[in-house]
This record gives structure tokens, C-alpha cells and sequence, in this order.
């Protein structure tokens, strides 16, 4: 029995999401579905979690370094620019193909990330539809996304994300996770995927997405990585300067409907060694730690001066944060890509 969760229909009949068409890993249609975010909605049921596993309780209040990586966290379905020193902001959010997205369930209330529904059967003599090319692009399942680079727009919402520069990352750790209440069991999928996405293309991971930890790096994502065995596709080494956005993705198959019920939570960036926990990359026109950026344990001011974060008043992130070249966006990217499954509101 479900209680305070949204279904994601609902949430784009409400308008709170901003359309996109998409392109997919899964032959050129994975993304063709529409991208929305909750505003809320506790999720307690007798096949999900009522929390993250393991999850980022923290809120927004700083982006912490370890040996894990840099953390990023997310209050109410959005990451800010204040809560960590690498320019990452956006909304985190579900979306999926018009089948699997019929009846879906999600809550990103506080710290949460988490939906809940079944990824359709691929169909393999449907009329694919645009922009799909063929039946697994139509039927490509459901996802969460996290835009990397995502301004506010003038009603402070979720405006269109752009590129982010993530040359100093070499890779994320994350959690997966989702009890069934009573039995300690999981149910995330065996077809769970991990990908990322440039304004032109997926890359995506073969390795197994497990319940629990799981770290992949950029080497371990690739165009078309279903095919990885026979034929290893373009290394997501090449798309770093512009990122739109992350996901994890149930992917669907002809056998039949695939359930799913998980979270997302302890997500990390790792990074080359040139981001420190107070400062933002080196060389990307951002002040480092050491010179008087923006410590990520205090999301403000350094305690040594008392002043306003760096030198010349950037505030450690980027002159400002989040501008084109200088805190992580590439210039002139232009808006979310078609087929990036949409951007989600703020």
C-alpha cells in the first residue's frame, strides 16, 4: 500500500517539468520519454523504502571530500550550487518511455530519490515512434536523471540545462538500494544500467549496476554498451566537456514487464586531484581552496578571513558558480539536448 507518493504523470500534468523528446543507449530511442520532478510525497510501501539506502541525509548543507570522492546532495529533487566545490547544480528526477511511465511512482522529498512501477515489455513489432528507430527505443524503460548544470530561471524553477565541463572527473560512486518492508529484500532490477549523456549521445556502462555501492568510471562507459563484448564502443572519455546530465536506468527486455523499486542516495564524483574540498577545479577560472574559496563544510565564508570566499569576491565556486567555461558549463552548448529525456524543474 502506497502513502504521500506522486505518481510521475500526475507530476507533468501539473507543469512542473519541462518537455524534451529523446535520443536512447538502447538503439537510438532510450530517452523518449519526458522528464519531471516531485515536489514531494513520502514513500512508504510494502515494495519500496520510506528512505534512501544509506542515503544523503545531509541535505544540502555542503559537499564533503573523502576518499569516496566529493559528496553531492540533493533537498527536495534539487542539487544547489552552494551544497558542493564543483559548480554541480540541477534537478534530480524520473522519467521514462509512455508505457513504463503509465502508473509510476517516485519521491524526492528531502534526500530521497526514489520511484517505483514496472519498465514495459519491448514489444518487438511495434511502429517505432520518433525519435526512436526501432522497438527497443520505444519501449527503452524508466529512469532517474541528474542534470549537472542546471541555472534557475527568473522564477527561480528549474531553467534549460546546459553542458558541464567534467574534464577534472574521472568517475561516481553511488548507492542503489530499496527494502521491501518486512523481508530486507531489494528489488533493483539485474538490468539496471548506469550512463551519462553529452548533447549528442549516451554512454553507458556493461558492467552489472548492483544493490548496494557501486562505482563506475569514465573508462567503463561507452556508446552502445550492449555491445561491449563484440564491438566496445566511443569511450565517454571523449564527451567530459559537456555533460548534460547522469541517470540510472531500468533497461527493459522481450521477456516481459520488468519491476522495479529503488533509490538512488551517496552519490560521489571522483575527481583528478585538481578539485579540493573548498575550491573549484583548477584552471576553470574558479579561486582554489588554498587562496580563499568557499569551503565545502561551510558553504560560505572562510573562517581565516571573514571576508566573502576569494579574493576577488568569486566566493570559491566560479565566479559566481555555474557560468559558461568558468564554473563547469561549456560555452555556447546551448540547451538541453533532444533526447536527453528532458530537464527537470527546480
Amino acid at each position: 500500500m502506497l502513502f504521500g507518493m506522486k505518481s510521475s504523470a500526475l507530476v507533468l500534468v501539473a507543469g512542473i517539468s519541462i518537455f524534451g523528446a529523446g535520443l536512447g543507449c538502447d538503439s537510438a530511442g532510450d530517452d523518449a520519454g519526458t522528464a519531471g520532478t516531485s515536489t514531494g510525497g513520502g514513500k512508504i510501501s510494502a515494495g519500496g523504502s520510506n528512505t534512501t539506502t544509506g542515503g544523503s541525509s545531509s541535505g544540502s548543507g555542503g559537499g564533503s571530500s573523502s576518499a569516496d570522492g566529493i559528496s553531492i546532495t540533493w533537498t527536495d529533487s534539487w542539487v544547489d550550487l552552494t551544497s558542493n566545490p564543483l559548480g554541480i547544480q540541477g534537478a534530480i528526477f524520473s522519467y521514462g518511455d509512455d508505457t513504463s511511465k503509465m502508473g509510476m511512482m517516485e519521491n524526492f522529498k528531502g534526500a530521497n530519490a526514489c520511484i517505483q512501477g514496472s519498465a514495459a515489455k519491448v514489444d518487438t513489432g511495434c511502429t517505432p515512434v520518433a525519435p526512436a528507430t526501432d522497438c527497443y527505443g520505444t519501449f527503452w524503460g524508466a529512469a532517474i536523471g541528474l542534470n549537472l548544470n542546471q541555472p534557475k530561471d527568473a522564477n527561480m524553477m528549474g531553467g534549460t540545462a546546459v553542458a558541464y565541463d567534467a574534464s577534472h572527473v574521472k568517475g561516481f560512486t553511488f548507492t542503489v538500494g530499496g527494502t521491501v518492508a518486512g523481508s530486507g529484500d531489494t528489488m533493483v532490477p539485474s538490468t539496471m544500467r548506469f550512463k551519462v549523456e553529452d548533447a549528442n549521445k549516451e554512454y553507458c556502462t556493461w558492467k552489472t549496476i548492483s544493490p548496494g555501492q557501486n562505482t563506475v568510471l569514465f573508462s567503463e562507459l561507452e556508446t552502445e554498451c550492449w555491445n561491449h563484448a563484440k564491438t566496445p564502443g566511443t569511450s565517454a572519455e571523449t564527451a567530459k566537456s559537456g555533460l548534460i546530465k547522469i541517470a540510472w536506468q531500468v533497461v527493459t527486455t522481450t521477456g516481459g514487464p520488468t519491476p522495479f523499486d529503488y533509490c538512488v542516495s551517496d552519490l560521489h564524483v571522483l575527481t583528478d586531484g585538481t578539485v579540493g574540498a573548498g575550491g573549484s577545479p583548477s584552471g576553470s577560472g574558479g579561486t582554489p581552496a588554498a587562496t580563499g574559496g568557499t569551503p565545502a563544510a561551510t558553504g560560505g565564508t572562510p573562517a581565516a578571513t571573514g571576508g566573502g570566499g576569494a579574493a576577488t569576491g568569486g566566493g570559491g565556486a566560479s565566479s559566481g558558480g555555474g557560468g559558461a567555461a568558468s564554473g563547469g558549463a561549456s560555452a555556447g552548448a546551448g540547451g538541453a539536448k533532444g533526447g536527453s529525456g528532458g530537464t527537470g524543474g527546480g
